[in-house]
């Protein structure tokens, strides 16, 4: 099964064009909106896995927001047919998330190879309204 090696969500990323580097700009926890129901602005969500021992066989990762109330909404879904390298990049563009209340969201990550979904990481992203003035 692959393994994950990091996941984060940040407000941009850029991808070297020579050596495949990334690099996350203004990553994010927390937003701060004015009134609910809100749209979050666009962000990425990226991450690095280890196919080492993963086999050949093809796996799919999901990708979801668990708000703090409610059902979970699947952001993405992506099946990838290993080439025969240890690692691979795999990076979301969100376009605006839309959150019902404050407190803890939770993307959560799951990878899934012949069987049942195995979550590998819950990353929170917590909602704020701003104070009344």
């Amino acid at each position: 099964m692959p393994e994950l090696i990091y996941a984060l969500i940040c407000s941009d990323l850029i991808i070297d064009k020579d050596s495949s580097s990334t690099s996350f700009i203004r990553t994010i926890e927390h937003a701060v909106v004015p009134e609910f129901p809100a749209t979050l602005p666009s962000i990425f969500f990226a991450s690095m896995w280890d196919l080492e021992g993963a086999g050949d066989e093809p796996f799919t990762i999901s990708l979801r927001l668990v708000p703090p109330q409610g059902e979970p909404v699947t952001l993405g879904v992506q099946e990838i047919a290993p080439t025969g390298t240890m690692l691979h990049k795999m990076n979301f563009q969100l376009p605006g998330l839309r959150v019902e209340g404050e407190g803890r969201h939770t993307l959560e990550v799951a990878v899934r190879t012949d069987g049942d979904w195995d979550v590998q990481a819950r990353l929170p992203l917590y909602v704020f309204k701003t104070p009344d003035q």
